[in-house]
């Protein structure tokens, strides 16, 4: 049989979804965790004419000459015994990434998304260059460390400031972000000069709209804000959230086929704004982002789409 393989950690609902439904359709599916390498599970690969050949051997044995597809979910950190030096964690993790990942890398399937793809494609800068110059409607945005480059950019508006990155891991693991916040001049003070900011025009917003990509199919749902903290950042306030399936216009589409084929995507969760005038403005593509809850909530068929293109089907 011919493996479908999952990349990500044990506490995980949508590929817990995902996983149901390939079974059901009789696929062999593997799950696999990095963190499990390399204190559980093994390598064993020969380089051949055809590329690396071998297995990886979890819970399951793996012939890797065999996967199908490869999904590039959630995986953890790969682990290393807690008793070993630092020096000595930091460098079988470095060496483990590198060997692990660049063998799994270098197989000629289905990567949903390839790991090297989803890694650039996670910097803002990048993601809103290329959404410009594929003909989407995007913000005036700076990037600047430069306080009088920001209140120039302010002038006497108020505009939006968010985090460039996906946060970082805070105590206890949980990963903090950077809140979106409403800022002026006024706020434009040395503590710019710390490190780089993204501000970026405030849009008016009838709702937003969360498009999830898989292949060439599209899943536009409209979300509603039913509070202030929503309306800046629907993330802030999920219990005031409703939810619809939306039309999206050809254009819109056209400009997002562009975008995911220049950044080299098959899966991608993006986030628009649809102005009270019709408007649709990017804001962001997640490479990776959530979205089974939108399967629930908006009665959508992501989990079987996403059993489709794991499937070679789309």
């Amino acid at each position: 049989m011919h493996p479908i393989l999952i990349l990500t950690g044990r506490n995980d609902l949508t590929a817990d979804a995902v996983v149901e439904e390939l079974v059901k359709r009789g696929e062999y599916v593997v799950r696999y965790d990095t963190a499990d390498f390399p204190t559980a599970s093994r390598l064993a690969v020969s380089l051949t004419g055809d590329g690396w050949t071998g297995t990886l051997t979890g819970s399951r044995a793996v012939p890797l000459e065999s996967v199908k597809s490869v999904w590039w979910r959630r995986p953890n950190e790969f682990r290393t015994p807690d008793d070993w030096p630092g020096h000595a964690r930091a460098l079988a993790v470095s060496e483990a990434r590198s060997g692990l990942l660049g063998v799994l890398g270098s197989l000629p399937v289905r990567w949903i998304n390839h790991p090297s793809r989803d890694a650039a494609a996670n910097y803002k800068p990048v993601q809103l260059a290329v959404a410009a110059r594929s003909g989407l409607d995007v913000p005036r945005s700076v990037i600047t460390s430069d306080p009088e480059h920001a209140r120039t950019f302010v002038g006497d508006d108020t505009v939006v400031y968010k985090g460039l990155g996906g946060g970082v891991l805070g105590p206890g693991g949980k990963r903090q972000f950077l809140p979106v916040t409403l800022v002026s001049a006024s706020d434009m003070d040395g503590g710019v000069t710390g490190t780089a900011h993204l501000f970026q025009e405030r849009v008016d917003k009838a709702y937003e709209v969360r498009l999830t990509v898989i292949g060439d199919r599209m899943f536009p749902v409209a979300i509603h804000a039913g509070s202030e903290a929503a309306q800046l950042d629907w993330r802030s306030d999920y219990q005031s959230l409703t939810y619809e399936p939306v039309g999206m216009p050809p254009e819109v589409e056209e400009g997002v086929r562009r975008l995911m084929d220049e950044l080299g995507l098959f899966f991608g969760a993006l986030d628009f704004a649809v102005t009270p005038d019709g408007r649709w403005v990017f804001f962001e593509v997640n490479p990776n982002g959530q979205w089974h809850w939108l399967a629930v909530k908006a009665g959508i068929p992501l989990v079987e789409a996403m059993a489709d293109a794991l499937q070679g089907e789309t």
